[in-house]
């Protein structure tokens, strides 16, 4: 499996109908980042030849590479201005509930959810709430026996640290690469999905609750509106493992947040795909996509009751 290691940025449009067709041409792949190694020129003729609906064999090869993408945790959270903003630890799931998850589903929901939270608490940079959910998140892989994934002396590192905040992000995004290093190299997909889902709602709770109030003008607002498109990607991957129970069951725990966002307007924007001088692959256009208060309202009662269903491991 190749590895990978650069992301695609949480404000992009994900794909046009198009390239959506090729479903059946592409492979799934888990890492939650990527890294095409082309030259300039090649990416040029890349570009044009999506756009234009021609796509190589050699392309597939790439584009597999991309479908299926949804951003990380971090990811999703990395646009926020921490200092506009205030870290506020009652919006974090209690370190305590972990131990009422004893069934793998709501273990790898929960993982998800309490990634997402590890996410935010990085993001502000508070070192010893990082360290405590840095254990919770072990834990929970431990229960799920996936925390082989992790370096034995990973959280000595982060206790070690806990006065460099830069070393303490550095530590958490090696942790969320190993997990989905490890998943995906394990066949564990199925795992992987149930993980992902509780992330992208734990993801979503936490931006509703750093914005506030709706504002049309709002950052926060806009990208949430964007995930409307992410949830279309997770929706999809997941699709593919729907056979499984716990799959099909968390799958039919986001149809209500599924509804809301198919009330959204869409406009359609031309695709383009693009690498920067890094490497990294940036893909715009595609879709914007804008709520109303009313509808942000109602997305945002419908997350927390999702929530609220994940973390009280309630019966859907």
């Amino acid at each position: 499996m190749k590895k990978v290691n650069a992301f695609i940025k949480f404000n992009i449009e994900l794909f046009n109908e198009d390239i959506m067709k090729m479903r059946q041409l592409l492979y799934s792949t888990l890492i939650l980042v990527i890294l095409i190694s082309c030259n300039r020129n090649r990416q040029t003729t890349e570009s044009q030849s999506i756009e234009e609906g021609v796509i190589s064999t050699e392309q597939l090869e790439d584009m597999k590479e991309i479908y299926y993408r949804f951003p990380s945790p971090d990811e999703m959270l990395s646009f926020i201005d921490k200092e506009e903003l205030n870290f506020d630890d009652d919006v974090l799931l209690p370190v305590q509930y972990a131990r009422n998850y004893l069934d793998s589903k709501s273990q790898a929901l929960n993982l998800g959810i309490y990634i997402a939270d590890l996410a935010y608490i990085t993001l502000f940079q508070r070192q010893k709430e990082a360290l405590i959910y840095f254990q919770v998140v072990y834990g929970l892989s431990d229960k799920l026996r996936i925390s082989s994934a992790f370096d034995p002396d990973l959280l000595q590192r982060i206790e070690n640290n806990l006065n460099n905040p830069d070393s303490i992000k550095l530590y958490a995004d090696e942790a969320m690469t190993d997990i989905t290093d490890y998943l995906a190299q394990n066949e564990k997909e199925k795992t992987f999905t149930v993980i992902s889902i509780g992330g992208f709602v734990e993801s979503l709770y936490l931006a509703f609750n750093l914005t506030g109030d709706f504002d049309s003008d709002n950052l926060i607002v806009q990208r949430i509106s964007d995930q409307k498109l992410v949830m279309e990607n997770l929706i999809n991957y997941s699709l593919d493992y729907a056979g499984d129970k716990n799959v099909a069951e968390v799958i039919e725990m986001l149809h209500p947040m599924r509804s809301v966002f198919n009330e959204l307007t869409t406009t359609r924007i031309k695709t383009t795909v693009e690498k920067s001088e890094d490497g990294t692959l940036i893909i715009s256009g595609g879709e914007k996509i804008t709520m109303t208060e009313e509808q942000f309202n109602k997305l945002k009662t419908t997350t927390f009751a999702v929530r609220k269903l994940i973390t009280e491991n309630q019966e859907n």
